[in-house]
């Protein structure tokens, strides 16, 4: 019966909307319901291609359904196919929703990456201005200490000179020759702020700068000047370089330390 091979009940009308509607509700399990329909030249829905064929089939219904009962199995198709219908959206939005995670999951990590990459980038860059200013620091210690020994070694060329253009100063004729008297030491008696004198004994060839360190060391002072009193005279940074010797405080001086 062909009515039977396309899962129609043989018992329906043989109209052609009752057809679709009891084809749909037989085959709506089917795993390719939802496939394009293929052109054929033979039946549809199980309709003889005939007319010979369509009157034997309408011949074998036996009984007609009611009218109500029509609605009724066309009502159940139809929520049947909107089910589905919204099945497969419900499946649609939900792939949509997973792509989307994984398109931000991508997205994250590509952003971590970015990030990680600026921080090595930050860092290495730190790394190099660091180990800049060391070399920068390195280079002007090394000027510095360039330029003061420069200066000693001038200063010395310079005493040295002045010794050897002093002539001997001719001797009395009613009194003896008397020698220069050369200064090894020199005795400070070096007065602080606070009134407390420090006395101490060095060498005719030390700098001032030799005293200002003693001081500093000893009194814990971090800025402070010095200065005679008698002659009055307030020496300076660029005195540091000389000897106590070329100063004139040998042998023996009085220096005040002052608060800056």
């Amino acid at each position: 019966n062909p009515l039977q091979s396309s899962g129609i009940n043989a018992e329906w009308p043989l109209r052609p909307g009752e057809r679709a509607i009891a084809w749909l509700e037989n085959h709506e399990n089917d795993a390719d319901i939802d496939d394009p329909i293929e052109e054929s030249g033979g039946n549809v829905l199980g309709c003889a291609s005939e007319p010979g064929q369509t009157q034997s089939v309408q011949e074998e219904a036996t009984s007609e359904i009611t009218p109500e009962e029509r609605a009724a199995k066309a009502a159940e198709v139809q929520r049947k196919i909107a089910e589905r219908k919204r099945i497969v959206e419900e499946k649609d939005k939900q792939d949509a929703i997973m792509r989307e995670k994984i398109r931000r999951k991508e997205g994250q990590s590509l952003g971590e990456m970015r990030e990680k990459r600026d921080r090595d980038d930050a860092k290495a860059l730190a790394e190099d201005r660091r180990r800049q200013k060391i070399e920068d620091e390195k280079a002007r210690k090394a000027v510095l200490d360039k330029i003061k020994q420069d200066r000693m070694n001038k200063m010395k060329a310079k005493e040295t000179a002045n010794k050897e253009e002093v002539a001997p100063q001719p001797a009395p004729q009613a009194a003896a020759p008397q020698p220069a008297k050369e200064y090894d030491e020199c005795r400070l008696q070096l007065r602080l702020p606070t009134g407390q004198a420090l006395v101490n004994s060095f060498k005719a060839e030390d700098t001032l700068g030799d005293v200002v360190a003693f001081v500093r060391d000893t009194a814990k002072l971090d800025t402070f000047g010095l200065m005679t009193s008698f002659p009055r005279k307030q020496f300076q940074p660029s005195d540091y370089g000389f000897s106590l010797k070329s100063l004139g405080l040998c042998p023996s001086s009085v220096v005040i330390v002052s608060k800056q």
